[in-house]
């Protein structure tokens, strides 16, 4: 496993700015549902949710975090954030078994939201198929790319739905949701965080 693979949870990944989303351009895999992954020197792999997917659906009122001792598979939904009734489903980013969650975001989910690459983490997991799993995710520069097609895809729904364009300055405002509900939370969350499995509905 490369350097790059080995990263300690403490180190803070260098962060670029993509209109107004804070990207890792470091330690960090992003994956398609705006899930990440930073596989630790324990062997261990931390998992969180980007600071993309935090400014367009906003803070949680409730996360339902997985079960310890469970397995997931990459890209099948492990976990969800619930605001005012609303549900999102998130995919997880590798394989493996559940090793803790993060109690913090239990008692405090808008931890995820303030804090998405640091305390707002949702949980550890084993590692089944690491290296597999990493080729499927995103890394370094890459990340930054697909948060630029990302904005761009957000941009143009915006702009269908509810007439808004990107503001002066080129930063997005935070809750996007919040700011337009018209956007449809369903939309959103299975345009964004349900990706892959969005892609199978539609071969089907």
């Amino acid at each position: 496993m490369s350097n790059r693979n080995n990263q300690a949870h403490c180190l803070r990944p260098q962060l670029r700015d993509v209109f107004g989303f804070p990207v890792p351009t470091s330690i960090y895999y992003l994956h398609r549902g705006h899930t990440w992954a930073v596989p630790e020197i324990s062997g261990r792999v931390r998992v969180g949710l980007d600071a993309f997917s935090q400014k367009i659906l906003g803070p949680a009122d409730e996360v339902r975090l997985p079960e310890i001792g469970k397995v997931y598979y990459q890209d099948h939904v492990c976990m969800a954030l619930v605001r005012e009734g609303h549900r999102a489903s998130v995919e997880a980013p590798v394989d493996g078994v559940i090793e803790s969650v993060n109690p913090k975001v239990r008692q405090r989910p808008g931890l995820i939201h303030e804090d998405p690459y640091g305390e707002g983490w949702l949980f550890t997991i084993r590692p089944a198929n690491l290296q597999q799993n990493l080729e499927n995710l995103f890394y370094g520069e890459d990340n930054v790319t697909w948060i630029e097609q990302e904005s761009q895809r957000l941009f143009y729904i915006m702009n269908s739905v509810v007439g808004a364009t990107l503001p002066s300055g080129g930063a997005l405002m935070d809750d996007v949701y919040g700011h337009y509900p018209q956007l449809s939370w369903r939309r959103l969350v299975k345009e964004f965080l349900l990706t892959n499995l969005t892609k199978e509905w539609k071969k089907r």
